[in-house]
């Protein structure tokens, strides 16, 4: 669990190009190097460096020393450096970052963003866009005051320090207000200016009231020991996007957001809510004892990346323990936060993150969810909520979800028929609802924002109904007396206006405490499968996330103002509720990793959790391992805090996971290290306590290794419920494991019978061997696979001498299977001088100065690679950069060094531009300039298949589930001395499905 590493991470990026070539595919698409720049809408981007962060020289707790700043001034020196190298204004950044990601932001063009993803030392180049956010009897129904539990054993939080990264705080509230009892902090926070002139005070209230609208204030607040820091953090949301008048200057919540999360995660213990004035019980958060600081990173209109990764390198470097981050995306793209939170999960600071709220679809995780550095955290019900009815005059009773007061008996309308099903705001009614209850369907805007339209209207109740009954029912501060039911019910409603007219009246009963069977997904939790890496299965567990009672802003931007308390829903509030676990565990265990908190927290899940329908078992798309179960004897065997065994993983794993999807973090140089070292990189291979294999052809092993930390030695067997059609086996049968000691162990999946294409779930538990001697430990694991077509290696080779090689295929199918060769094409060579480029930025306007242009023709290619060797003089570093026929970039390699390639897949027909560029070959402004002679390689392997010098000896001639089939492939072995490529293409019933390059030299 050690945080010390030695892998250097500051080489220049290299080669992103992958060849997808190991499973099948319908039809195949070319594959390039080169930077792809998405257009961001906001005129920002942020740009990602290869080289390390603070983070991979200083330990979380030098991060404030004079030797870290003064490298991270250089750090920031650099970020200047490159936008100049790219021909972009330096004042035009915005930000740097350097704690936990090296990068930064700037404003600049799509051109611009460009030109600067291909500098040298760019891992990447985002569009910097506004993402999206994403308790009461949580305690009880948690299990965490049992006795012998953790609160019982007096483990509250108390010492660690958790950052919620949010829309900021209302400091004034009592559930982070400090009685004097509260120790001295952990951590102390002072004011930071960062290379940009942006002051970030520790304690930031009191922003200024001039342009806030009537009514609102931002009082100076003083931090104390609960709440000890709250930094406003929101560079890029002020330049960019500005505040309205109902956004504070300063790290207080207008949105009730953040306090919700945050007094969920940590709020005080037993602090009386009331709710429109109705008393709702007492409130606690999870860590009641832990000291809070907040992050407000977030707008009403979100918040941006770059704002989110400077929130997330200021937490890092301020020294909190536990980060909440109820935020995300839809989309699955690599961001600067996620890789910020991974060096952050090295430097031992956990992070919860929301899943999202876009179930109950398949496939809709989004990033930061879907990496595997993070606890991805679904929603599910719990067993209190807050229950109103509707009564109509014919008696009938329909329930649902509810926090506000009831009205009396009044007149029923629906707003279907007064031409606004969906209660708008704006739209009005064509008729009058003054008096009257509006039946609203759900859909479209914010579900608050339905009652403030029949508010505004003068209506006195709403009756919001979904559109489909496994949708969550939930409460919110509505701005009139409403219940929220189901479609059926609502439907029922709605036929009774129909029947009765205007003679239709209602009365709606107010919310109240009631108790209902739990837990079920929440419809909208997001679901897997992980569209970043199928391999790796999110997410990875589920707490309570609907109808959960915690802290607000009494003036919020949406809902009824002057409430402290709300009641809402989302992945937003079940995160919360991990990161407080995960401080109570902080607690108990500071010396476990972030990944062995994530493995305890999942092997000791329960799996008792149904999907939003109340009667089909949730797999592990919906809940990941399970519901979190922090219950029982805090210290028992099996127990959140005494898991006896966890899956590690630190910085290694994490660069081998990312090198292994081709997420474009780490250099090919990082990556041949990390390979070299023997650290996996095929992502079922990641040491975590889930097994997932998206490309199962035929059979598979998977790797894993279990650390002890039960303080004695086990020895574990593994209990199987293979997924349908699959078999599952486990060497070795008993696996040993010494007291603070390791054991690896092998899982092979084989496809028995399954169809290809379609998931299957399953089990893995490791239950100690005990002879009966007591209670034993026990781990479980979710498994989930599917099978594809065949897997083929990517690339084989061999030399002329020897006249042929052979390689196996995994079949995951049965039926036809034909194996053709394409080639070989000997490389055609060509040679050249480049010079140095004085500002060492690639154009093709450097052609005779600082870059040296060929050009190749290609016809009916099926592949071409073009590659640079490595020149005389090992410290040259010349860069590789490919046009196509349309003039557009179609591939580039900027490895340290000169060792160039640039790979694409079925080539269009033309003429190919290809620039040798002279980045590092003396001094820039060197009179003469220095130069370097090259030689470079093409091959253009044709797309007619068996037509050349390689020939296919033997192959299966069909193909049968569960299988391996061996291809032979033969070549003269007296061809000319020289380097060739070929490739064997692998064809099904389906068409094309992959393709192995075949390399000879000699």
């Amino acid at each position: 669990m050690s945080r010390k590493r030695s892998i250097l991470l500051a080489a220049a990026l290299g080669v992103a190009t992958a060849i997808p070539v190991g499973v099948a595919q319908s039809s195949p698409a070319a594959v390039t190097a080169a930077p792809v720049v998405e257009t961001s809408t906001s005129g920002s981007y942020v740009v990602v460096m290869q080289a390390d962060p603070l983070l991979g020289e200083f330990a979380q707790g030098e991060l404030n020393s004079k030797a870290a700043k003064k490298k991270g001034a250089a750090i920031a020196r650099g970020h200047a450096k490159t936008l100049e190298r790219a021909g972009v204004d330096a004042n035009r950044k915005v930000q740097s970052f350097t704690n936990a990601v090296n990068g930064f932001s700037a404003v600049m063009s799509h051109d611009e963003a460009v030109a600067v993803a291909l500098q040298k030392g760019v891992a990447f180049v985002a569009p910097d866009e506004l993402r999206q956010l994403t308790t009461d009897e949580s305690a009880d129904f948690l299990g965490l005051d049992d006795a012998g539990g953790i609160y019982d054993l007096g483990y509250d939080g108390d010492g660690v320090v958790v950052g919620v990264i949010d829309s900021g705080i209302w400091p004034e509230h009592p559930s982070v207000a400090d009685d004097g009892s509260y120790s001295a902090p952990p951590i102390s926070l002072s004011e930071v200016t960062d290379d940009q002139g942006n002051v970030f005070p520790a304690c930031d209230f009191g922003g200024g009231d001039d342009h806030l609208a009537d009514g609102l204030t931002d009082d100076a607040f003083s931090c104390n020991n609960k709440l000890i820091g709250a930094r406003h953090m929101m560079p890029t949301y002020l330049a960019l996007s500005g505040l309205t008048d109902v956004e504070y200057d300063s790290a207080r919540d207008e949105d009730g957001h953040g306090t919700h999360t945050a007094t969920t995660a940590a709020g005080n213990a037993d602090v009386a809510a009331s709710v429109f004035g109705v008393d709702r019980g007492s409130v606690t958060g999870v860590a009641p004892r832990a000291h809070v600081v907040a992050y407000k990173a977030l707008g009403t209109l979100g918040g941006y990346g770059s704002d989110l990764a400077g929130a997330i390198d200021q937490a890092v470097a301020d020294g909190v323990d536990v980060i909440n981050y109820s935020i995300g995306s839809t989309s699955f793209a690599i961001g600067p936060d996620d890789v910020a939170f991974m060096f952050a999960a090295d430097a031992g600071v956990h992070v919860a993150t929301s899943a999202g709220n876009s179930g109950p679809d398949a496939a809709t995780l989004g990033s930061p969810s879907s990496v595997p550095w993070l606890t991805t955290v679904g929603a599910s019900t719990h067993s209190r909520t807050f229950e109103g009815s509707v009564t109509l005059g014919d008696g009938a009773s329909y329930f649902g979800a509810s926090i506000t007061g009831g009205t009396d008996e009044a007149p029923l309308v629906d707003a279907e028929d007064l031409g606004n099903p969906l209660c708008l705001l704006g739209e009005g009614f064509s008729e009058d609802v003054a008096g009257k209850i509006v039946l609203c369907q759900r859909g479209a805007v914010a579900r608050i924002d339905k009652s403030l339209a029949v508010y505004e209207a003068g209506g006195a109740g709403m009756v919001l109904f979904n559109t489909f009954d496994a949708d969550s029912e939930v409460t919110d501060n509505h701005w009139v007396p409403s219940v929220h039911i189901n479609f059926t019910d609502g439907s029922a409603v709605k036929t009774y206006i129909d029947d009765e007219g205007a003679a239709a009246v209602a009365e709606i009963g107010a919310g109240e405490y009631t108790t209902i069977d739990a837990p079920w997904m929440a419809a909208f939790s997001s679901r897997g499968e992980n569209l970043l890496s199928s391999d790796i299965i999110k997410p990875d567990v589920t707490a309570p996330g609907v109808n959960i009672l915690a802290g607000n802003t009494p003036t919020p931007t949406a809902g009824a103002p002057g409430q402290l308390y709300q009641s809402i829903s989302g992945t937003s509030m079940s995160s919360p509720h991990v990161a407080g676990l995960m401080a109570l565990i902080d607690q108990a265990h500071p010396d476990w990793s972030p990944a062995a908190v994530k493995s305890a927290l999942m092997t000791t899940a329960y799996t008792d959790v149904l999907k939003e329908d109340g009667a089909t078992p949730a797999d592990p798309f919906d809940m990941g391992a399970g519901h979190v179960d922090p219950s029982g004897a805090a210290w028992a065997e099996n127990s959140l805090f005494n898991p006896g065994i966890v899956y590690d993983a630190g910085l290694f794993e994490y660069a081998g996971y990312s090198c292994g999807a081709d997420l474009g973090i780490f250099s090919s140089g990082d990556c041949a290290f990390l390979e070299g070292v023997g650290v996996p990189s095929d992502p079922s291979d990641f040491n975590q306590a889930s097994i997932g294999i998206g490309e199962l052809a035929g059979s598979q092993t998977v790797v894993r290794t279990i650390s002890n930390v039960s303080g004695r030695a086990l020895k574990f067997a593994a209990e199987v419920d293979a997924p349908a059609g699959y078999s599952v086996t486990v060497s070795p049968a008993i696996i040993h494991v010494p007291a603070k000691k390791s054991a690896t162990f092998q899982i092979t999946i084989t496809n028995d019978s399954a169809p290809v294409g379609e998931w299957a779930f399953g089990s893995m538990t490791l239950v100690e061997q005990t002879r009966g001697k007591g209670k034993a430990y026990s781990a479980r694991s979710p498994i989930a696979v599917r099978g594809v077509t065949l897997a083929a290696p990517s690339e084989v080779s061999g030399t002329i001498a020897a006249g042929g090689t052979s390689f196996d295929i995994d079949f995951g199918y049965t039926g036809s299977y034909t194996a053709a060769a394409h080639g070989l094409a000997a490389a055609a060579t060509q040679s050249g001088t480049v010079f140095q480029d004085d500002d060492q930025t690639f154009s093709p306007a450097d052609q005779g100065v600082g870059a040296t242009l060929h050009t190749v023709d290609v016809t009916d290619a099926a592949f071409l690679r073009i590659h640079v060797p490595p020149v005389a003089n090992p410290d040259t570093d010349l860069d590789l950069f490919v046009y196509g026929p349309d003039l557009t970039l179609v591939g580039s390699s900027g490895n340290g060094g000169t060792n160039e390639t640039v790979d694409i897949l079925l080539p269009p027909d033309g003429t190919y531009y290809i620039f040798i560029h002279g980045w590092g070959i003396g001094t820039p402004g060197e009179v003469p300039p220095a130069s370097a002679d090259y030689t470079f390689d093409t091959f253009a392997v044709p797309l007619e298949a068996n037509t050349g010098s390689l020939d296919i000896v033997s192959a299966p001639a069909s193909a049968e589930l569960g299988t391996v089939g061996t291809v032979e492939v033969s070549w003269p072995s007296d061809l000319a001395s020289g380097n060739y490529l070929g490739a064997v293409s692998h064809t099904t019933d389906d068409g094309l499905a992959g393709l192995t390059l075949v390399a000879v030299d000699g």
